[in-house]
Protein backbone atom coordinates (compact mmCIF):
# COMPACT_ATOMS: atom_id res chain seq x y z
CA UNK A 1 0.00 0.00 0.00
CA UNK A 2 1.82 3.52 -1.28
CA UNK A 3 1.19 6.75 0.87
CA UNK A 4 -1.53 8.12 -1.38
CA UNK A 5 -3.58 5.14 -0.79
CA UNK A 6 -3.22 4.94 2.76
CA UNK A 7 -3.88 8.82 2.85
CA UNK A 8 -7.06 7.63 0.72
CA UNK A 9 -8.54 4.96 3.33
CA UNK A 10 -8.00 7.20 6.25
CA UNK A 11 -9.69 10.00 4.91
CA UNK A 12 -12.90 7.52 3.60
CA UNK A 13 -12.28 6.16 7.27
CA UNK A 14 -12.59 9.77 8.75
CA UNK A 15 -15.59 10.27 6.54
CA UNK A 16 -17.55 7.13 7.26
CA UNK A 17 -16.67 7.77 11.44
CA UNK A 18 -17.72 11.35 10.86
CA UNK A 19 -21.22 10.02 9.04
CA UNK A 20 -21.67 8.02 11.97
CA UNK A 21 -21.88 10.14 14.76
CA UNK A 22 -23.53 12.63 13.13
CA UNK A 23 -26.51 10.34 12.88
CA UNK A 24 -26.07 8.65 16.25
CA UNK A 25 -24.68 11.19 18.54
CA UNK A 26 -25.60 14.61 16.98
CA UNK A 27 -29.38 14.70 16.52
CA UNK A 28 -30.02 17.98 14.97
CA UNK A 29 -33.70 18.24 14.65
CA UNK A 30 -34.94 16.91 17.81
CA UNK A 31 -32.39 19.73 19.14
CA UNK A 32 -34.15 22.37 17.19
CA UNK A 33 -37.46 20.59 18.90
CA UNK A 34 -36.05 20.46 22.30
CA UNK A 35 -34.63 24.48 22.26
CA UNK A 36 -38.27 25.45 20.61
CA UNK A 37 -39.84 23.41 24.01
CA UNK A 38 -37.59 25.00 26.15
CA UNK A 39 -38.19 28.65 25.03
CA UNK A 40 -42.14 27.47 25.05
CA UNK A 41 -41.61 26.30 28.54
CA UNK A 42 -39.92 29.41 29.75
CA UNK A 43 -42.11 31.66 28.63
CA UNK A 44 -45.03 29.98 30.14
CA UNK A 45 -42.66 30.02 33.60
CA UNK A 46 -43.05 33.96 33.27
CA UNK A 47 -46.52 33.57 32.62
CA UNK A 48 -47.53 32.11 35.93
CA UNK A 49 -44.63 34.22 38.30
CA UNK A 50 -44.37 36.95 36.23
CA UNK A 51 -40.32 37.17 37.08
CA UNK A 52 -37.73 35.93 35.89
CA UNK A 53 -36.17 34.17 39.04
CA UNK A 54 -36.97 30.68 39.23
CA UNK A 55 -36.98 31.48 42.70
CA UNK A 56 -40.53 33.05 42.64
CA UNK A 57 -42.25 30.01 42.35
CA UNK A 58 -42.24 29.36 45.76
CA UNK A 59 -44.60 32.11 46.45
CA UNK A 60 -47.41 30.47 44.08
CA UNK A 61 -49.84 27.64 45.41
CA UNK A 62 -48.51 24.22 45.67
CA UNK A 63 -51.15 23.09 42.88
CA UNK A 64 -49.35 25.59 40.73
CA UNK A 65 -45.59 24.49 41.78
CA UNK A 66 -47.05 21.35 40.93
CA UNK A 67 -48.28 22.17 37.71
CA UNK A 68 -44.81 24.02 36.73
CA UNK A 69 -42.66 20.72 37.67
CA UNK A 70 -44.90 18.54 35.73
CA UNK A 71 -44.47 20.69 32.98
CA UNK A 72 -40.96 20.92 33.08
CA UNK A 73 -40.56 17.10 33.52
CA UNK A 74 -43.06 16.42 30.33
CA UNK A 75 -40.40 18.76 28.42
CA UNK A 76 -37.67 16.53 29.22
CA UNK A 77 -39.26 13.55 28.53
CA UNK A 78 -40.79 14.40 25.07
CA UNK A 79 -37.20 15.87 23.92
CA UNK A 80 -35.48 12.37 25.03
CA UNK A 81 -38.32 10.78 23.55
CA UNK A 82 -38.23 12.92 20.19
CA UNK A 83 -34.25 12.35 20.45
CA UNK A 84 -34.76 8.56 20.38
CA UNK A 85 -36.96 8.31 17.57
CA UNK A 86 -35.75 10.62 15.37
CA UNK A 87 -32.39 9.52 15.97
CA UNK A 88 -33.62 5.66 15.33
CA UNK A 89 -34.71 6.62 12.37
CA UNK A 90 -32.17 8.97 11.06
CA UNK A 91 -29.55 6.19 11.72
CA UNK A 92 -31.94 3.70 9.47
CA UNK A 93 -32.31 5.59 6.84
CA UNK A 94 -28.52 5.92 6.46
CA UNK A 95 -27.67 2.13 7.10
CA UNK A 96 -26.71 3.26 11.00
CA UNK A 97 -27.08 1.06 14.14
CA UNK A 98 -28.42 3.82 17.13
CA UNK A 99 -27.13 1.55 19.59
CA UNK A 100 -23.61 1.36 18.32
CA UNK A 101 -20.41 2.79 20.02
CA UNK A 102 -21.89 6.58 19.23
CA UNK A 103 -24.91 6.13 20.75
CA UNK A 104 -23.34 4.59 23.63
CA UNK A 105 -20.73 7.13 23.84
CA UNK A 106 -22.87 9.20 24.47
CA UNK A 107 -25.17 7.72 27.15
CA UNK A 108 -22.18 6.83 29.43
CA UNK A 109 -20.88 10.84 29.04
CA UNK A 110 -24.28 12.23 29.76
CA UNK A 111 -25.52 9.63 32.67
CA UNK A 112 -22.99 10.55 35.49
CA UNK A 113 -24.13 14.47 35.06
CA UNK A 114 -27.44 14.39 34.54
CA UNK A 115 -27.38 11.75 37.69
CA UNK A 116 -25.18 14.38 39.53
CA UNK A 117 -27.80 17.48 38.69
CA UNK A 118 -30.78 15.23 39.78
CA UNK A 119 -29.35 14.73 43.47
CA UNK A 120 -28.62 18.17 43.48
CA UNK A 121 -32.13 19.36 42.15
CA UNK A 122 -33.60 17.11 44.99
CA UNK A 123 -31.62 18.38 47.51
CA UNK A 124 -32.31 22.42 46.54
CA UNK A 125 -36.25 21.31 46.39
CA UNK A 126 -37.04 18.42 49.44
CA UNK A 127 -36.82 21.13 52.07
CA UNK A 128 -40.01 21.79 53.80
CA UNK A 129 -38.86 25.66 53.85
CA UNK A 130 -36.57 25.60 50.49
CA UNK A 131 -34.58 28.56 50.10
CA UNK A 132 -35.06 31.19 47.54
CA UNK A 133 -30.69 31.34 46.55
CA UNK A 134 -30.78 27.86 46.47
CA UNK A 135 -33.54 27.22 43.69
CA UNK A 136 -31.76 29.86 41.78
CA UNK A 137 -28.64 27.23 41.29
CA UNK A 138 -30.64 24.93 40.02
CA UNK A 139 -30.35 26.25 36.26
CA UNK A 140 -26.96 27.23 36.42
CA UNK A 141 -25.83 23.42 37.86
CA UNK A 142 -27.67 21.86 34.70
CA UNK A 143 -26.40 24.30 32.72
CA UNK A 144 -22.61 23.36 33.75
CA UNK A 145 -22.90 19.82 34.86
CA UNK A 146 -24.70 19.02 31.25
CA UNK A 147 -22.16 20.77 29.65
CA UNK A 148 -19.58 18.65 31.08
CA UNK A 149 -21.36 15.36 29.62
CA UNK A 150 -21.57 17.03 25.74
CA UNK A 151 -17.86 18.03 26.35
CA UNK A 152 -16.98 14.69 27.11
CA UNK A 153 -18.89 13.10 24.65
CA UNK A 154 -16.90 15.33 22.08
CA UNK A 155 -13.61 14.15 23.19
CA UNK A 156 -14.70 10.63 21.18
CA UNK A 157 -16.40 12.49 18.36
CA UNK A 158 -16.06 15.81 16.13
CA UNK A 159 -15.64 19.19 17.52
CA UNK A 160 -19.26 20.51 17.81
CA UNK A 161 -20.36 18.62 20.87
CA UNK A 162 -17.08 19.91 22.21
CA UNK A 163 -17.70 23.55 21.40
CA UNK A 164 -21.78 22.77 22.47
CA UNK A 165 -20.18 21.78 25.75
CA UNK A 166 -17.80 24.75 26.68
CA UNK A 167 -20.38 26.66 25.70
CA UNK A 168 -23.09 25.75 28.49
CA UNK A 169 -20.38 25.25 30.77
CA UNK A 170 -19.21 29.23 30.14
CA UNK A 171 -22.31 30.18 30.30
CA UNK A 172 -23.50 28.58 33.55
CA UNK A 173 -20.54 29.98 35.27
CA UNK A 174 -21.63 33.38 34.27
CA UNK A 175 -25.00 32.74 35.35
CA UNK A 176 -23.98 31.07 38.53
CA UNK A 177 -21.68 34.12 39.54
CA UNK A 178 -23.23 37.22 37.68
CA UNK A 179 -26.95 36.78 37.74
CA UNK A 180 -28.73 33.94 38.95
CA UNK A 181 -31.58 35.63 40.02
CA UNK A 182 -32.28 35.55 36.06
CA UNK A 183 -32.70 31.41 35.42
CA UNK A 184 -35.54 32.22 33.45
CA UNK A 185 -33.69 34.25 30.83
CA UNK A 186 -30.34 31.56 31.22
CA UNK A 187 -32.55 28.54 30.87
CA UNK A 188 -33.40 30.26 27.63
CA UNK A 189 -30.25 31.28 26.32
CA UNK A 190 -28.76 27.36 26.91
CA UNK A 191 -31.11 24.80 26.54
CA UNK A 192 -33.04 26.90 24.38
CA UNK A 193 -31.06 29.08 22.14
CA UNK A 194 -27.93 27.30 22.24
CA UNK A 195 -30.19 23.77 21.17
CA UNK A 196 -31.92 25.49 18.32
CA UNK A 197 -28.40 26.95 17.10
CA UNK A 198 -26.75 23.68 17.49
CA UNK A 199 -29.50 21.89 15.85
CA UNK A 200 -29.43 23.84 12.80
CA UNK A 201 -25.72 23.61 12.67
CA UNK A 202 -25.78 19.49 12.54
CA UNK A 203 -28.66 19.69 10.28
CA UNK A 204 -26.88 21.55 7.54
CA UNK A 205 -23.64 19.56 8.22
CA UNK A 206 -25.15 16.14 8.32
CA UNK A 207 -26.84 17.64 4.69
CA UNK A 208 -23.19 18.31 3.80
CA UNK A 209 -21.46 14.84 4.61
CA UNK A 210 -24.68 12.78 3.36
CA UNK A 211 -23.75 14.55 0.15
CA UNK A 212 -20.17 13.99 -0.15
Amino acid sequence: MDVDEAQARMREIQRIMERATLFTLLPGTPAVFGGLMVLAGCGVSYAMFRSLDFADLLGMSLAAQGAFCVMWFAIGMVGILMEVILTSRAAKKQGLAPADRPMRVAAFSLTPSVVVAMVLTFKFLIPLQPKPEEIQYIVPVWMMLYGTGVYTAGLFSVRAPRVLGMAFIALGTVALLVFPQYGVVSAALSFGLLHILFGLYIIWKQRQVAGS
